[in-house]
């Protein structure tokens, strides 16, 4: 029994660590098995692969079996099956493998489930510690995100229910709110279809306040990913200060920038890419 919880953990470990040699090799052939599978599945789109795209599809089952075995020893070897099964990580493997079923008869309804395999590039995500720990750190910035989720929710409504009042009248293009909501986001994002556009006057003044409110909203996304990649990468550490609640602090920081109270916190190392 002993034996099979080192085999257990040594396992977790290879596929969990990607500081280890055994985690490193894995990682990097998981990672190159990944990407042949996104260069085999658009190949096998193209006309001039036609004819070798039987050899293109027995590659393509022999990754998958190779992604099932993966899943099996990854829900095996966790120390909490149940949250490894119910994780992102853990949907995102089993969809990964459900084209699987396909192959068994009489259930040829389910080969649409080869549509799944677009969630193989999402598999990236588990084999690049970078991101990994970039998108953790992103959780200490969840005021930071209320606030420009409710600052864009309030731009996107106002402008939209604006635009249908000044334009619905006299432009057939306006015929409901929806497609005014839709003309508010297209417009906030700077992309610009072009396939719904003001008439009158006040309705172009509208746009005009529109796109400069979106490019401020955005640019509210950038300051906070750019912040939190600044403060996760080079040292900067979310806590908040238990008199002023100020989030950031230097990694080797004693007191409160803001308001200079000591911090009430073990010092902690700086975070590193490799954490």
């Amino acid at each position: 029994m002993n034996h099979m919880n080192q085999l257990k953990n040594k396992i977790h470990q290879a596929f969990n660590d990607g500081n280890t040699v055994i985690g490193k090799i894995i990682g990097s052939f998981l990672l190159g098995l990944i990407i042949l599978s996104g260069l085999l599945f658009m190949g096998e789109n193209l006309p001039e692969f036609q004819p070798i795209k039987p050899y293109f599809e027995t590659i393509d089952q022999v990754i998958l079996i190779v992604f099932t075995i993966e899943y099996i020893l990854r829900i095996w070897s966790a120390p909490n099956r149940r949250r490894a099964i119910f994780s992102f990580f853990g949907i995102i493997d089993l969809m990964v493998i459900l084209p699987l079923l396909g192959f068994f008869p009489n259930i040829a309804f389910l080969r649409g489930l080869r549509v799944l395999e677009i969630f193989r590039m999402l598999k990236v995500i588990r084999q690049s510690s970078l991101f990994v720990t970039f998108i953790k750190s992103l959780k200490h910035y969840t005021e930071e995100f209320k606030i420009f989720g409710l600052s864009f929710c309030i731009v996107l409504i106002v402008s939209a229910f604006s635009i249908y009042t000044v334009e619905h009248p006299v432009n057939p293009e306006f015929s409901s709110i929806k497609e005014a909501v839709w003309w508010s986001f297209v417009s906030m994002s700077t992309v610009g279809y072009g396939d719904i556009t003001p008439i009158t006057g006040i309705g172009k003044l509208i746009a005009s306040a529109t796109i400069l409110l979106g490019l401020g909203t955005i640019a509210m996304m950038t300051a906070i990913l750019t912040k939190s990649f600044i403060d996760h990468f080079f040292g900067k550490r979310p806590h908040k200060c238990n008199f002023c609640h100020y989030p950031h602090h230097d990694h080797d920081a004693q007191f409160c920038k803001n308001c200079g109270q000591k911090l009430d916190m073990p010092l902690i190392q700086k975070t590193t890419t490799a954490s």
